[in-house]
């Protein structure tokens, strides 16, 4: 008596099945691999702008460069971009636990930008945070990091 479904009979679905299951797997490994490498883009990016924002947060403009322009230009940093994300470095300076609170609320995958902006907000949001600020600006604790047009 014959066998019934022999291997040779389950041989080229079989095949087929592992085919697929081997591309599929190859596409996730790729997948993966490229958002590893974005995560490290994304990561290197944050580490450039926070190493600009608080090297120029810290320092004051030297007395060579007598201007903050000339300071930027010094050290090959854009003004623009300090400008945009000083929120963040003044916010952990002059209010600490306002910018852990925000901090602490930091959604997975947020953007520098939409962090930048929420430090913003949480600024605005508090008068008293906004007067101490102001104050330190004024004391020259915090640079007196300003828009040419306001927001």
């Amino acid at each position: 008596m014959p066998f019934l479904g022999s291997a040779s009979d389950l041989a080229p679905p079989a095949t087929v099945l592992l085919n697929k299951e081997k591309q599929e797997l190859t596409f996730l490994k790729e997948k993966l691999e490229w958002q590893k490498m974005k995560i490290e883009e994304l990561e290197e990016e944050r580490d450039f702008l926070c190493g600009q924002l608080s090297a120029l947060t810290v320092q004051t403009p030297s007395e060579k460069a007598k201007t903050m322009t000339r300071a930027f230009q010094k050290h090959a940093i854009d003004r623009n971009t300090v400008v945009s994300t000083s929120a963040v470095g003044e916010l952990a300076i002059a209010a600490p636990g306002v910018y852990e609170e925000v901090l602490a609320k930091k959604p997975c995958g947020e953007t520098v930008l939409a962090f930048v902006k929420r430090c913003k907000a949480a600024i605005q949001g508090d008068e008293d945070v906004k007067e101490k600020m102001e104050s330190m600006k004024a004391g020259g604790t915090l640079l007196p990091i300003r828009r040419s047009k306001p927001v």
